[in-house]
């Protein structure tokens, strides 16, 4: 048996084929197109949200350290030289900030260690050390070089510090 094609039937299927092929080709440029458009805007949507946890990071990192230079401004001598109002409002601010820092550490060892260095309890670590220990935990990464002695706290010792305190009380 012959099969007998004609010029119009075989233009008819090429152009068919052809057809359907360019179909074929659009439609697949469209879906590698929409999936590199969402691996981009999930990378992009990524490092933002990367970017935006680091600025919560420094910004609890500058609390704690805004709550640690409060808590040691006057030296455990607060009642001798604020007001009750002023002592108030002190201890008012204190309490957010200790409040603050212990909702959003996720160590709870670290949360009672700063809890117990300011009750000033026996065997709590010093400050510099615990800002050393916040500093690992909020950056995930121990410290290779920065000790605790490294860190730099402004104040006035022994009579100087006795004197200033007598001017302000």
């Amino acid at each position: 048996m012959v099969i007998e094609i004609g010029t119009q039937e075989l233009l008819a299927t090429g152009g068919l084929v052809i057809f359907s092929l360019g179909v074929i080709q659009w439609l697949l440029a469209k879906w590698i197109k929409t999936r590199l458009e969402e691996s981009i805007r999930h990378e992009y949507g990524k490092d933002l949200e990367d970017y935006r946890f680091s600025i919560y990071q420094r910004e609890q990192a500058a609390k704690i350290a805004n709550f640690f230079a409060k808590w040691a401004k006057y030296d455990a001598k607060e009642k001798d030289i604020l007001n009750e109002r002023e002592l108030l409002d002190y201890y008012e601010g204190l309490t957010r900030m200790s409040y603050e820092l212990s909702l959003w550490i996720r160590d709870e060892d670290l949360v009672k260690k700063i809890m117990a260095r300011l009750t000033l309890s026996k065997n709590a670590p010093e400050v510099k050390q615990l800002l050393i220990e916040i500093r690992e935990h909020i950056l995930g990464q121990k410290c290779k070089i920065l000790k605790a002695e490294d860190l730099v706290h402004w104040w006035l010792s022994g009579p100087d510090r006795d004197a200033l305190f007598k001017k302000i009380k």
